[in-house]
């Protein structure tokens, strides 16, 4: 009997979602929208009873969340900026393969407040030798 075949779709991509010390880990299509990547990251951290990440509160709205990529992608440590693509989705619906995402991405998030402009707060981790 052959194998069992494989239900995920070969062209799904693994984008890595990060904030503060969350890392929440999506297979998502290139045709689907930002805007539906955002329900697809709200809906993990509720399934998982997350109400908070750092003291930020989960919005209601989806549509509260900000995408933000990495300044350079060999040195996430260097920082993040806003996802040009998101800023763009706000007026239209931007697909993950036009917003440049490719397979195995990080990718920070942050709960926008209108009243202030949030820094992107992502806790990479380290790795510290102990020498004895």
């Amino acid at each position: 009997m052959p194998p069992k075949q494989s239900k995920t779709d070969s062209r799904a991509l693994t984008i890595l979602f990060k904030k503060h010390k969350t890392t929440i880990l999506l297979m998502l299509q290139p045709h689907e929208s930002l805007d539906f990547s955002k329900e697809r990251v709200l809906d993990a951290l509720k399934s998982r009873g997350i109400t908070d990440i750092n003291g930020d509160l989960l919005p209601e709205d989806p549509c509260d969340i900000e995408f933000g990529e990495p300044v350079d992608r060999a040195d996430l440590e260097k920082g993040w900026k806003r996802l040009q693509a998101d800023v763009k989705s706000q007026n239209e619906s931007v697909t993950i393969m036009e917003s440049g995402l490719q397979n195995g991405h990080s990718i920070a998030f942050r709960f926008h407040k209108s009243s202030e402009d949030p820094e992107w707060d992502v806790v990479m981790p380290t790795y510290e030798d102990d020498e004895a």
